[in-house]
Order: structure tokens, then sequence, then C-alpha cells
């Protein structure tokens, strides 16, 4: 069912967020209080407000006053203090909210105000690549919310014999090597970390950048 989402706060997640409901058909409405944020998503969003809601929360109020929002995502984190305020607010109106939180006192604080959902993206992660290490190499993907997932393959010809920084995957591809297996034993890559045909990676990033890595890394 098409939903009406409003989204507060345009970091990484705030971004993953948008781009998961663009792909799947959902209108957005984004509030950042940073421009050049607010800039790079206008192409997936129906509409945009450069808003510091900590600042003003009546103009909050009264957008959300005039629009028709299903949901609301709350994706400031570090903002505790917009955060509180956006959750109030948007509860006042009546409408579901979810939010992304720092630490669980603050999300348990956050469900006391009436929050719907508290998510912790950086804990929930780490521990599902904690699963994902764990099960040695009987798992090739795991899919995690809002269209990431992390993914285990052999090192190919593309990038055999090249390090880490040559490859440059964040900047390239917005896909991380989480962590490389070699002669079975896990090494945490940095820099010079040097790729050797058969190695096995963990890898991280939106399924839907995956493809062009696996295309270079499998030549």
């Amino acid at each position: 069912m098409k939903k009406s989402v409003l989204v507060i706060g345009i970091g990484r997640f705030g971004r993953a967020v948008i781009e998961g409901l663009f792909e799947r058909g959902h209108d957005i409405f984004a509030v950042n209080k940073d421009e050049e944020a607010l800039n790079d998503v206008r192409h997936m969003v129906v509409s945009g407000v450069i808003l510091d809601v900590a600042e003003d929360d009546e103009e909050l109020a009264r957008i959300v006053g005039e629009k028709n929002f299903d949901e609301a995502v709350i994706a400031m984190g570090e903002d505790f203090e917009g955060t509180v305020i956006a959750t109030h607010v948007l509860k006042d109106a009546g409408i579901f909210v979810s939010v992304k939180a720092s630490s669980e006192r603050r999300g348990n604080a956050l469900l006391k105000m009436g929050a719907d959902r508290v998510v912790y993206p950086e804990r929930d992660m780490g521990q599902r690549l904690a699963q994902l290490i764990s099960n040695d190499s009987s798992i090739d993907m795991l899919e995690l919310p809002l269209g990431f997932v992390i993914e285990q393959m052999e090192v190919g010809p593309g990038f055999a014999g090249q390090t880490v920084e040559k490859i440059n995957s964040t900047n390239r591809f917005g896909v991380w090597i989480m962590l490389v297996y070699q002669n079975n034993v896990p090494v945490q890559p940095v820099k010079s970390t040097r790729l050797n045909k058969g190695d096995i990676m963990v890898v991280f990033g939106q399924k839907t950048k995956m493809k062009r890595f696996e295309q270079e890394n499998f030549g």
C-alpha cells in the first residue's frame, strides 16, 4: 500500500530510508536543516523543507497539520533535543512515528514519550555482521532493513592483487569491505591490505549498488 511518509533528518540513515521508500513507490516529504543534503534527495521526494525543528517547532506543527502523513521517520540521531521536539509534535498529531536513537537510554525515553518504534541502526547492523561472521562461509548474503545487505564473496580476477586503497570501493561503489579471510584467517582490512585471488571478502552496502561491485570484482 502506497503511503505518505515524512522523513526528518537526511544523514546516512535518513537517506537510506528515503532511498528504500522511493524504491517501493511511497510518497516522501523530507525535512532537513542543511540545504545541501536536501538537494541530494530532491529527485526522490515529493517535497522538501529546510528547517531546524529544534528552533522552529511551530513551523513543523504547521507542516504536519497541512499534510496527511501516514507515518514519520525521525532520523536525526545525535540531535536529541530536535528528536524529542519532533516526536512530541508528531504524536500530538496522531502520526505513527519511528525514531532513530543513538543509545538504549535515549530510545527508552523516546518510547515513554510515545514513539511507536525505536531503531538503533549501528547496533543492529553490527549484530547482523557478527551473525554473518559467526556462521563462517555458510551464508553468502544477509539482507538488512532499508535495502542493505551483508554479502561474502570470493576475490575475483578484477580485484586480485590490488590493495583496498586502490580498489576504493566506498567512493566508487558505495560498498564497504568489512573483513577479509586470507587462508581462512580473518583480517580486518586497512588501506594497504592486498587482496589475493581466492580470499573471501565480507562486504556491506545497498543491494542496488552491489551489482557494479560484483561485476568489477569478477571481471
